[in-house]
């Protein structure tokens, strides 16, 4: 389009300079759109590639005829994309750039005394103010309703840490109940019945010793999942052994943990759960051979990833899952969404699924 307009409005000498500018201004675009889309682009960078912008679009609306010229119409696109990126005033300051390569171009060409041709230019740069104007005012907006939002997730993440604070602690509660009760009270009837096999010797005794042993060692089970004190005392690589090496058993794989982040971790907790989540799932579904947990420090943020060799998992199949009330894996997403985590799960018939989490550093 803008190589039309200038064919349109320029000839000889000058059709040849538009030419070879929107060649040149394109190649720079698709540079920039590489750049983008390899590596994150900051401000000191955005600023920069606007100001190319701005340049590059001087240089084509001048070579097409200056004040007059159709490309000028590009223009409006830098006031409006900077609203999206940035601050009110540095969208402002990019407006006026905008108005005053407008006119520096407009004036510095022999077209705007040609008749009215002034009036025409008055007016662009008019229009052009106005733009910087309402895209400053789009900027101020977007920037408010960025800071309630932000707000709004800060207040969410609060608002999580406590209730993962308040279910820990009935957890510990319910653990300790177990514990110093229930617990003792079947440690209690195994020593009293092994005292009466040593005078009696009955099968039925023994059944009921064994079936006394297997129920306290379910329930130690059962007290080591709500409240994992392993977490507390020794730390998330032993937290995490403890629950892999149970998984493995409930479901007959080898486990190898890989753990190469710090013991003490603000999101520990929740990775220890979600950990805890993801390989029962697997024990349930994956009839894996074997399965890995790893567990790893990203610039602060805690990455953990389970993977498993089993039947593999498609979108569908974990769609009906949550259908039939499987929503173990449904919780835990919005818990670690709810945390500023990604949870994101991949897998295909018959090769494996591999779950990953990230946790940022801060809760």
């Amino acid at each position: 389009m803008l190589v039309g307009a200038g064919e349109a409005i320029t000839s000889g000498d000058e059709r040849r300079g538009f030419v070879v500018a929107v060649a040149v201004f394109l190649c720079w675009a698709g540079a920039v759109l590489v750049w983008a889309h390899r590596r994150p682009v900051d401000q000191a960078a955005s600023l920069l590639i606007a100001a190319v912008d701005i340049a590059g679009i001087t240089a084509l609306t001048f070579l097409s005829g200056g004040g007059v010229s159709q490309v000028r119409i590009a223009y409006t696109l830098v006031p409006i994309t900077l609203a999206f990126r940035f601050r009110p005033t540095l969208t402002a300051a990019g407006g006026l750039a905008v108005v005053v390569a407008y006119l520096a171009q407009a004036l510095s060409h022999p077209s705007v005394w040609d008749g009215d041709a002034w009036r025409f230019v008055a007016v662009q740069a008019g229009f052009l103010l106005w733009v910087a104007a309402a895209t400053a005012a789009l900027a101020q907006v977007l920037a408010r309703r960025t800071g309630q939002v932000a707000a709004l997730a800060d207040q969410s993440r609060h608002l999580l840490a406590d209730a993962l604070g308040a279910e820990e602690r009935e957890r510990q509660t319910l653990a300790e109940t177990l514990h110093d009760t229930a617990l003792q009270n079947l440690l209690a009837a195994r020593h009293d019945l092994e005292e009466v096999a040593e005078t009696t010797d009955s099968p039925a005794l023994a059944r009921a010793e064994a079936t006394i042993s297997g129920t306290a060692r379910q329930l130690r089970d059962v007290v080591t999942q709500l409240h994992p004190l392993i977490l507390e005392q020794a730390g998330l690589e032993a937290a995490l052994s403890a629950v892999a090496a149970g998984a493995g058993q409930r479901g007959g794989f080898r486990v190898h943990v890989d753990h190469r982040a710090p013991d003490r971790h603000p999101q520990d907790r929740l990775a220890l759960s979600a950990a805890r989540e993801l390989l029962t799932n697997a024990a349930k579904h994956s009839r894996a051979r074997n399965v890995w947990v790893r567990c790893t420090e990203d610039h602060g943020d805690l990455v953990l990833e389970v993977a498993d060799d089993g039947v593999g998992v498609d979108a569908a199949r974990l769609a009906s899952r949550l259908v039939d009330g499987h929503i173990g894996l449904a919780a835990q997403r919005v818990r670690i969404e709810g945390a500023g985590g990604v949870l994101t799960v991949s897998g295909s018939e018959g090769g494996g699924t591999t779950a990953t989490v990230r946790l940022p550093g801060a809760p």
